[in-house]
């Protein structure tokens, strides 16, 4: 199942924004667009897995770069078995020694979560009953005590989405009798306790909440299946508010045929793909995709299978956004050996089957989950059985390198450095009426908006025009804009604070028709896209909808005006002035503080900043980049700097 990925916004000059969501191709008056490469995850290769005791095999894993990722299983299967978990640093799996429940039997690991190499959070189970659960601190893994429903006989945890060190969700499944019932924990950075979850009809046993993706503290979407051969089954799934679990409609591909649901990924909070199997009453099961459009759930029509010889089974997903995604599983053969893997993309209108993917051996390999992460890998994880009776751990990857970032100049030139920043267009060299001043950019990398002073919008790649204030007289200037969480719309914003709302973006509130100290330069939209953040150059805070004011530079003394902001899905905010100086917010506990060029003398004035899963970059009018943390942190990839430019930076987007 995937983790919760850190997409994160930006807000450059007066603003740059980044966030998950949606792309479709349109342009507004720009020039023509550069196609760009493929970010699909078609060239999967044997990732050779490491080997645990005995009979092995990886159930989940999560990745938060391309050099970091955890795989999570069991290993020597019976009742002497233990927990399994190995490491990924984008080259080799280790095993890292892990930890079992005291005093039980037979434990296991179904699913892990990370939000950072320092942070992850394993649940799972054991032959013996009480549910298992431990964590990473980024040195060792230590036991947790789960909480499980009073006068359960036996417990196990099946799913974890994590966006924070302090902030999990868990769902498991509780047996009381003869009856089974889905249940909650909630993990707060030191303890695990219960909370309530919905439960489907039939509740006997083989009832499992297999999938979690979180878009934020306040929103994840779970999914799973009910009793499993007899009766048939139904997949089904619930919904996360921050509160309390509830169950959503889910529709059946067909009465009595059984389905279930093993994985779901969301790309903001009106864009899940869901994926499992049907047919489970035979002969043959088939992939079974199902779609959230932040309304309801949609069976996919057409789902493509290997062939009418194999039972097709997906039990992975991963979206980067409603135009990319990667799902995995296996497809069996009825009779003989049967090495398939399996995996499908989407391109954002079908689903296709990539061919020639992996196998360990010629007898039978599967696998059960997948994790893709922001710089463009995919890893999957499962066994492969060498003879009749064993299995041992398998694992995959599928390394698209897309890493890098762009520059936006006053005059809408673009500068691209990394392979994941292509140039797909510009306004440099075209007449404009009023200056550019910031980028919008599209997770996926393969679009971007440009907005100018007259809120005049200008789409590139697969960036869409839903509609701009370039024939409005506005009271003030534009000064940044921000996507919604799906990409299906934006937010402008105006130096009064003036909010012009586009596409599904909503109107949450504003300072349009308030006296501000200093004016807006910049907005960040929340991780779910239902709030904003307006930063002032005082850096004063002002947030509508579902954004929580965590504190603000507005009674200190500064040094240099704040120019802008960054907001990640972790929560908190950064605010950045022209001289480069960071302020994290909340001050405790908040985003982290890598480093600052507020001591150093610039050549320019720094112009906004963009952060990353590990580290921030800062941006000068000239182009200049400073990366931090200065060790171990982004990747420099060129910068404008030693450039005479026709026009001053105003931005960068990663």
């Amino acid at each position: 199942m995937p983790t919760f990925r850190m997409f994160l916004i930006a807000v450059a000059g007066a603003l740059i924004a980044l966030l998950a969501g949606p792309l479709g191709a349109s342009t507004a008056g720009a020039s023509p667009i550069t196609s760009p490469p493929t970010v699909a995850a078609t060239n999967w290769t044997n990732a050779n897995a490491a080997a645990g005791s005995g009979f092995n095999q990886l159930n989940d894993v999560s990745c938060t770069s391309s050099t970091f990722c955890v795989a999570v299983g069991l290993q020597n299967s019976g009742a002497g078995g233990g927990t399994l978990i190995e490491q990924w640093n984008g080259t080799t799996w280790t095993v890292v020694p892990s930890v079992d429940a005291p005093a039980t039997t037979g434990d296991f690991l179904s699913s892990v979560s990370c939000v950072g190499t320092a942070f992850c959070l394993a649940v799972g189970g054991s032959g013996t009953g009480p549910a298992v659960a431990e964590s990473w601190n980024g040195t060792a893994w230590s036991f947790v005590t789960a909480a499980a429903p009073a006068g359960s006989a036996s417990a196990s945890l099946s799913s974890v989405a994590c966006v924070a060190s302090t902030t999990c969700e868990v769902l498991g499944t509780a047996t009381i009798g003869a009856t089974s019932s889905i249940f909650g924990n909630q993990w707060n950075g030191t303890t695990l306790t219960t909370t309530t979850a919905a439960t489907p009809t039939p509740n006997t046993t083989g009832l499992s909440a297999t999938g979690m993706d979180c878009v934020s503290a306040s929103w994840c979407i779970a999914v799973g299946g009910t009793e499993i051969p007899s009766p048939a089954g139904s997949s089904f799934s619930e919904l996360w508010n921050g509160t309390a679990w509830t169950l959503l409609a889910t529709p059946q591909p067909s009465p009595g045929l059984g389905s279930q649901l093993s994985s779901v990924s969301c790309a903001g909070v009106a864009f899940c793909q869901a994926v499992g199997q049907t047919n489970l009453t035979g002969p043959l099961t088939q992939n079974l995709i199902e779609s959230w459009n932040g309304t309801q759930w949609a069976l996919t029509a057409t789902v493509p299978d290997t062939s009418a010889t194999a039972d097709n089974t997906l039990t992975g997903v991963d979206c980067f956004s409603a135009t990319t995604c990667s799902a995995v599983g296996s497809a069996v053969a009825t009779s003989g050996p049967s090495p398939a893997t399996l995996a499908l993309t989407w391109n954002g209108t079908t689903w296709s089957i990539v061919p020639n993917t992996p196998s360990q051996c010629t007898v039978q390999t599967t696998l059960a989950a997948e994790s893709c992460v922001t710089d463009w890998s995919c890893v999957a994880v499962g066994n492969y059985r060498p003879t009749a009776g064993g299995f041992s751990a398998f694992a995959m990857a599928a390394p698209i390198s897309r890493t890098g970032y762009r520059f936006v100049a006053s005059d809408g030139g673009i500068f691209n450095y990394g392979s994941g920043a292509p140039f797909l267009g510009s306004m440099g060299g075209m007449p404009l009426n009023k200056p550019i001043v910031g980028m919008a950019v599209t997770p996926g990398g393969d679009g971007y908006d440009l907005v100018a002073s007259d809120g005049g919008i200008f789409s590139f790649g697969s960036a869409q025009f839903y509609g701009s204030t370039g024939s409005m007289h506005l009271n003030a200037p534009i000064v940044g804009m921000a996507l919604t969480a799906d990409g299906a719309g934006y937010w402008l914003v105006a130096s009064d604070g003036g909010i012009f709302s586009y596409g599904d973006a909503q109107f949450y509130g504003s300072t349009g028709s308030l006296k501000l100290n200093k004016p807006i330069v910049g907005m960040a939209a929340t991780p779910d896209g239902r709030g904003y953040y307006l930063v002032a150059s005082d850096g004063g805070i002002f947030n509508y909808g579902d954004a929580t004011f965590q504190g603000s530079a507005g009674s200190l003394t500064l040094n240099q005006p704040v120019v802008g902001m960054a907001a990640p899905l972790s929560g908190g905010y950064y605010l950045v002035a022209s001289d480069g100086g960071i302020f994290t917010y909340p001050t405790t506990n908040g985003p982290p503080f890598y480093g600052s060029t507020g001591s150093i003398k610039l050549n320019k004035p720094i112009v906004g900043m963009t952060a990353v899963s590990n580290g921030y970059y800062l941006s000068g009018s000239d182009g200049g980049v400073f990366t931090y943390p200065t060790t171990n942190g982004p990747t420099f990839y060129g910068s404008t700097g030693s450039i005479v430019l026709n026009k001053p930076i105003v931005g960068i987007a990663g």
